[in-house]
């Protein structure tokens, strides 16, 4: 029994089990049974990203087309990489999120689509930004500040940033810098 590599659009998704059923043009439109799409994790590390209805993608069927797998979706003329620039690492979703990293230039870049949050957590301490763009640092110890000098800030005193100035209205002694 050999397989065959055949290109085709997905057409229907089963998110909760990880299968496409996907219609092949090559083949008078015929549509597949459930396949599963391939992840590169599943057991104790688990990947889960699946492709959208209408995303070309590329399967690994059996001689009579019975059955397979999709193996992942592939560029094409009508949904284009979105970058040509292969030092680029990059993830953009629909709604506008973008994940993007430069290894010729060592430059990460994170950007949410307005009314997009952040929550980033790690033994007990935490950051939040929320959709308003307000900003939460939460921390199980101390919270240290580190600059090029010694730097103290009270309750009260006047801020300056890139974002706009403002006034420390809150402090705590856990708060450090140096």
């Amino acid at each position: 029994m050999s397989g065959v590599f055949r290109v085709g659009l997905v057409a229907a998704l089963d998110a909760a089990s990880g299968r496409v059923r996907v219609t092949f043009p090559d083949r008078d439109q015929m549509q597949s049974w459930w396949l599963p799409v391939v992840f590169a994790k599943t057991q104790n590390d688990k990947v889960y990203w699946m492709p959208d209805v209408g995303e070309q993608v590329v399967c690994l069927m059996d001689e009579y087309d019975e059955d397979g797998a999709v193996l992942g979706a592939i560029y094409s003329s009508v949904d284009a990489p979105p970058s040509s620039d292969a030092d680029m690492a990059m993830w953009n979703s629909r709604d506008g999120a973008s994940f993007s990293y430069d290894r010729a230039t060592h430059a990460l870049a994170i950007a949410l689509p307005p009314g997009g949050s952040v929550d980033i957590s790690a033994n007990g301490a935490a950051i939040a930004i929320d959709a308003s763009g307000a900003v939460t640092i939460t921390a199980a110890g101390e919270i240290r500040l580190a600059g090029g000098g010694a730097a103290i800030a009270r309750v009260g005193d006047a801020t300056t940033c890139p974002a706009g100035s403002g006034q420390i209205v809150a402090g705590s002694a856990k708060v450090t810098s140096g």
